[in-house]
């Protein structure tokens, strides 16, 4: 998939103390042809400073080791990198507190393309003046594909190998988004619960992400008896058909 020579080569940081967020974001990045750098706490965010310069860091708040805003000060992010902060904590005094650090500001769970797009949009502005910046791609350039399915991220939509469009419930797309972003690595019940639930315990129950799967999986099997694309891997999640090239 295309996603235009501006962001072809260009470093992002990744600061993310969950080994579940961290991947599903990060290899999302990388199949629009980031390179992802990958830390887990201040320390290791410290180090790879220390080595390279990226060209962006994306900067979780509640990290085990320190604070994200008080690092971002410190290490002055935002003002001489560009900086996104990637954090559960989404009051308006820690939203301004972040914009106050120069930084854009996301909360978890993050939809994967928004966050491509707000990179793109600060990647373009540090493009070197004597590189003249390539144009964007429009977003149709987003559906993601597996066994002959057409994930459409941009109207949301999905579309069977045939062609012929599927309709699908927020919680349905929502979860199917998670598991295309992801593939072929699974995906935890813990995330896709709070993919499903946008931080509001109270409109989930114990078992909505394996209802929402058994659906998917019903809505998703063809006319020539061939099963469904999701699997389940045990022990860890779900994942779509990792057999699947």
């Amino acid at each position: 998939m295309s996603v235009g020579v501006e962001l072809g080569g260009r470093t992002v940081l990744m600061v993310e103390d969950s080994p579940e967020t961290m991947e599903l974001i990060a290899t999302y990045l990388e199949r629009q042809g980031l390179r992802v750098l990958r830390a887990t706490n201040g320390a290791a965010l410290r180090t790879h400073l220390a080595a390279e310069r990226p060209d962006l860091v994306l900067l979780d708040i509640n990290l085990p080791d320190s604070d994200g805003l008080a690092l971002a000060e410190a290490l002055r992010l935002g003002e001489e990198i560009p900086l996104i902060f990637v954090t559960g904590r989404d009051s308006a005094t820690d939203r301004i507190a972040g914009l106050s650090h120069g930084g854009d500001y996301l909360t978890k769970p993050v939809d994967p393309l928004e966050l491509l797009m707000r990179i793109r949009n600060l990647l373009r502005r540090t493009v070197p003046s004597a590189t003249p910046a390539a144009p964007l791609p429009p977003p149709a350039d987003a559906p993601l594909t597996f066994k002959g399915w057409r994930l459409d991220l941009v109207r949301r939509a999905l579309f069977r190998p045939d062609g012929s469009y599927l309709a699908l419930t927020t919680g349905e797309f929502n979860i199917l988004a998670a598991l295309a972003a992801m593939r072929p690595n699974p995906v935890g019940r813990e995330y896709l619960l709070d993919v499903i639930s946008n931080r509001d315990p109270s409109s989930i129950s114990e078992h909505t992400v394996d209802t929402l799967i058994t659906r998917l999986r019903r809505k998703m099997r063809l006319d020539d008896s061939s099963s469904s694309p999701i699997v389940t891997v045990r022990g860890v999640g779900y994942a779509l058909d990792p057999d699947d090239t």
